[in-house]
């Protein structure tokens, strides 16, 4: 009596192909044609035919017990397969309960799975004269039908539960950010990670994290290069990265700088404010 759930998502996505009852017997269909379904069908009716539960251990013999359990579980299996399939798509927009859809799949499989017990100890030699009548057998069929069906829906609501989340996509490729003038001078193995630029006459010495070298370009050229890229001019000889500020601290002559491998820039009092504002900023 299990139902799969495998496929449900995208079946219900392209509602072209048919209401819930078409899209329930695509799915019963598919369920049913494979060899796991029947393993576990055949072995639930060799355990029924050996035990004889229900006085059928009294009243038929091995031979009739397999036939009595095997259309009984078997067709079992197959309605209330396409019952609790069923019930998951009529209810799915409703957002109700697994529990209470399971429920509502075992009252409505009582009637189908009571003719079938029926159909069975017709088929069965020597049962129809002595069995129990139908009043008894509803009494049997209704909670064991219920019951199962609850006890299916809860394991396959676990193992959904369990299962690993399906894989993010992956984010698409970013586009590598574009070279400043200054970056694209720069020596391959030192990288385009600028620290600081300090103006050296013509020439301007660049410092990245992996070392420096000198440049010939002006310095207010350098700043307007850099203008997309965090950082600013602290003084008439330097501009400096803010992601790589340790701290600021007293100079003899004013506010200097402290950057994160050592290097200590004077603040400009012409830039003092706007430095201040920078760093207040970074947050």
């Amino acid at each position: 009596m299990r139902q799969a759930k495998t496929g449900y998502v995208s079946d219900m996505e392209n509602t072209a192909n048919g209401g819930p009852v078409a899209l329930a017997l695509r799915q019963l269909q598919r369920q049913i044609s494979g060899p796991a379904f029947w393993i576990v069908v055949g072995g639930m009716v060799l355990i029924a035919a050996v035990a004889g539960p229900y006085y059928t251990l009294e009243r038929l013999n091995f031979a009739e017990r397999l036939v009595y359990w095997g259309v009984i579980i078997g067709m079992s299996a197959v309605i209330m397969t396409f019952l609790s399939v069923l019930a998951h798509r009529v209810t799915e927009a409703r957002g109700w309960n697994w529990a209470l859809v399971a429920v509502l799949a075992g009252m409505a499989g009582i009637l189908p799975v009571l003719g079938t017990v029926l159909l069975a100890g017709g088929l069965a030699t020597g049962f129809g004269s002595g069995g129990p009548g139908i009043i008894t057998l509803a009494a049997y069929v209704a909670p064991s039908v219920i019951g199962v069906t609850l006890a299916v829906n809860a394991y396959i609501e676990v193992q959904q539960n369990m299962a690993p989340a399906a894989p993010a996509a992956p984010a698409p490729p970013q586009p590598e950010a574009v070279a400043t003038l200054l970056q694209g001078r720069l020596p391959h193995h030192l990288g385009r990670e600028i620290v600081s630029v300090r103006a050296r006459d013509h020439y301007l010495e660049v410092t990245t994290p992996k070392g420096q070298c000198m440049v010939l370009m002006r310095l207010g050229d350098a700043v307007r290069d850099l203008e997309g890229v965090n950082g600013m001019q602290v003084h008439r000889s330097w501009w400096i990265s803010l992601d790589h500020v340790a701290r600021v601290e007293k100079g003899a002559n004013g506010p200097e700088i402290v950057m994160r491998d050592g290097q200590r820039v004077p603040v400009g009092r012409s830039y003092r404010a706007a430095f201040r504002a920078g760093m207040a900023g970074r947050g």
